[in-house]
């Protein structure tokens, strides 16, 4: 488990703690001996985090219904989600002229293809997960960014594809090894439904059908990382397209 100390400047998040400095580098040493109790957090020698100062951030619970898939509309979501995807430097979208990256984007969309169509025809994703994890560079890959923004909406309480959890979080345990602990432990926390406050929102917006201020929403994300926010929309805007094919199912089957 690894524990997250945030500047005022971030939004809350899981197993995190913000604190109301903009700047710690003065303050806080590798190496530091960390020791945490019911009351706060001793840091070094000299430092402690009082939390009877703090307020607790409880992540809202999302929910969907047979009725909620039907009446979303999932289609122009995922089309407003994927624009803003698309606008930044995500690696699946590179066009630069290092081999290596372009090699990489190949295998991204080539995999998520597989991921994609796997679900919509009710087959088993396990291969594709498994080939996306590990898959791209820095401190949480593409293919990882991607699965969490993925696994955001399918595996909402009560989404249809919610019955794949138990394949991604089997396949991610056989693959942890293939990336990060940082990105593992992200991609577990989102099979898992707990994610950071700005993904809360948008999913918020989603399950309410509610597209007031949405581009804010949606930008906040686009902050996360150097590309992660773009990967994790990619992700997101593919559910939303998965969604619609689920929720035509419902909606045939009513007026069958």
């Amino acid at each position: 488990m690894l524990y997250t100390l945030l500047s005022d400047e971030y939004d809350n998040a899981p197993n995190s703690c913000r604190i109301a400095l903009r700047h710690c580098d003065k303050i806080f040493s590798p190496g530091e001996r960390v020791q945490f109790s019911p009351g706060g957090i001793e840091i070094g020698q000299n430092k402690w985090i009082d939390f009877s100062h703090c307020q607790r951030w409880q992540q809202p619970e999302h929910a969907l219904t047979a009725e909620s898939i039907k009446y979303i509309n999932w289609l122009q979501w995922g089309a407003w989600i994927n624009q803003h995807a698309i606008s930044g430097n995500s690696l699946f979208h590179y066009r630069g002229g290092n081999i290596f990256h372009r090699e990489i984007a190949r295998l991204l969309q080539q995999h998520r293809d597989a991921l994609f169509m796997a679900v919509r025809r009710n087959e088993k994703p396990d291969e594709a997960i498994h080939s996306l994890i590990g898959l791209g560079i820095g401190l949480t890959p593409s293919g990882d960014d991607y699965l969490v923004g993925l696994c955001v909406i399918l595996l909402i309480s009560g989404h249809p594809a919610q019955k794949y959890r138990a394949n991604f979080l089997a396949v991610l345990e056989k693959a942890r090894e293939k990336t990060t602990l940082l990105s593992a432990i992200t991609l577990a926390e989102a099979i898992n439904q707990r994610y950071r406050q700005v993904i809360s929102n948008l999913v918020a917006k989603i399950v309410h059908d509610d597209c007031h201020r949405i581009i804010h929403t949606i930008n906040e994300i686009k902050k996360i990382g150097s590309s992660s926010g773009y990967d994790m929309l990619h992700g997101m805007a593919d559910a939303c397209l998965l969604t619609s094919y689920f929720g035509e199912k419902y909606a045939y089957q009513d007026h069958g």
